[in-house]
């Protein structure tokens, strides 16, 4: 059967499960015929999927929140990093000061504003600070943060450790990851497989096969870490280099197996949303986006 996956974004290491599985054969095997579609915008992939469009999406956990549809299923997560706001330490003393800041974002709304915007706060109170967070501005941009920072920004929000958390310490730039671990939140800097209801209902065989051959290439990956590479230079045609070595040996740490859908694992990220006052979804319609 053929089906296509949307990304939430550019090619790039966090996706490596899809490829060697395409590459290695392991959805073939199951009579799959996959085909990874990148989006021109983060909730391209979403879009399509309720429009029927598609039969899968990657995309962060929190989005499954913020941008809800009874029609979504959330088939598990694959990958999870340490993310968040990367804040360059000019920017910190900036923050914890008072003054204004200025930070790079692929999504740029007023939900996603608010929860950076929280994170901060919760960030100051764990230096006894204040944090107006009027002061705080975000422009939309793309997920290259290394580069706006480099070009004057304070920071990224929506930054996954294991890509520019390695980037950074790459370029020796001097940043703070402002985190759950000391932010006090749940981590939603993950990547999960997302279907419809329907086509689960109508293709449980085809969406266990996914499943299944995402799972065999996440073992074959941690095996045989030489694939990974082998495989992401050769299917992005991106030319070999230190740094891309680096954040795909990271990267390879950050896959999850088994992928299993269960409300219970992201209920503390709803939580966290009601408790900021960005989204009042009902907890009968949120479980109901999981098959367990």
């Amino acid at each position: 059967m053929k089906v296509a996956i949307a990304l939430e974004w550019f090619l790039n290491p966090d996706h490596l499960p899809l490829l060697a599985a395409i590459e290695l054969g392991f959805f073939a095997q199951r009579g799959l015929e996959v085909e990874i579609i990148e989006p021109d915008e983060h909730y391209d992939g979403f879009e399509a999927l309720k429009k029927g469009e598609i039969a899968f999406a990657i995309n962060e956990p929190l989005h499954l929140i913020e941008q809800f549809d009874e029609k979504m299923l959330d088939l598990g997560t694959f990958f999870e990093t340490r993310g968040g706001v990367m804040l360059t330490r000019e920017g910190e003393t900036k923050l914890l000061s008072g003054q204004p800041i200025r930070i790079s974002t692929p999504v740029e709304n007023p939900k996603t504003d608010a929860i950076a915007k929280e994170i901060l706060r919760r960030y100051g109170q764990t230096k006894g600070v204040h944090v107006d967070i009027d002061t705080i501005t975000f422009d939309k941009t793309d997920f290259y943060h290394i580069r706006h920072i480099k070009e004057g920004y304070d920071g990224g929000w929506l930054v996954f450790y294991n890509f520019e958390g390695v980037e950074a310490k790459h370029e020796k730039l001097d940043v703070v990851l402002i985190e759950a671990a000391n932010a006090s939140y749940p981590n939603f800097s993950a990547l999960d497989l997302f279907t419809t209801k329907s086509f689960y209902n109508d293709h449980p065989d085809v969406v266990k096969a996914v499943i299944e051959g995402i799972e065999e290439a996440i073992a074959n990956l941690r095996a045989h870490p030489h694939h990974a590479r082998e495989i992401y230079y050769r299917t992005t045609n991106e030319s070999p280099s230190p740094l891309v070595d680096e954040i795909i040996q990271e990267t390879l740490g950050c896959f999850v197996t088994p992928i299993r859908s269960r409300a219970q694992a992201h209920r503390p990220i709803l939580s966290f949303f009601k408790e900021i006052g960005i989204s009042d979804l009902d907890e009968g319609l949120f479980a109901g986006a999981f098959l367990g």
